[in-house]
């Protein structure tokens, strides 16, 4: 009766034993699928970051060209505030005329020559 319940011991522990085995293999194929997942989210978030940052410096870069525009842009616009064009080239027409040619021109200009390389990134 004793060997009875020893052999019934002994099975019992190998089936036990079997079966923390094949949980363990388990678990640690789960284990290696999340070190896995892990390492690509720790790649994903540190591209995330970089991109961020590459982000962060060309806003920061459009930002201060924008108030520099803007500061231009006042100072031009006070300039036409402080002078009444119309009253100054009805009395000296040949001191303003020739100088709203050339900057129209110049603006002309400008816009043709970046219409062309727009033209010419198409191509």
């Amino acid at each position: 009766m004793l060997s009875k319940i020893l052999i019934g011991i002994v099975i019992i522990l190998g089936l036990g034993g079997y079966f923390l085995y094949n949980k363990n293999i388990e678990l640690n194929k789960l284990n290696s699928a999340f070190e896995l997942r892990d390492a690509e989210q720790k790649q994903a978030i540190k591209s995330i970051t970089e991109n961020f940052e590459k982000q962060s410096a060309a806003l920061s870069s459009l930002s201060e060209e924008n108030a520099k525009i803007q500061g231009e842009m006042n100072r031009y616009l006070d300039i036409f505030r402080r002078h009444n064009l119309s009253k100054l080239a009805a009395a000296k027409p040949g001191l303003i005329e020739p100088k709203f040619n050339s900057a129209t021109k110049e603006v002309f200009d400008g816009i043709e020559a970046d219409s062309i390389s727009i033209s010419n990134l198409n191509k």
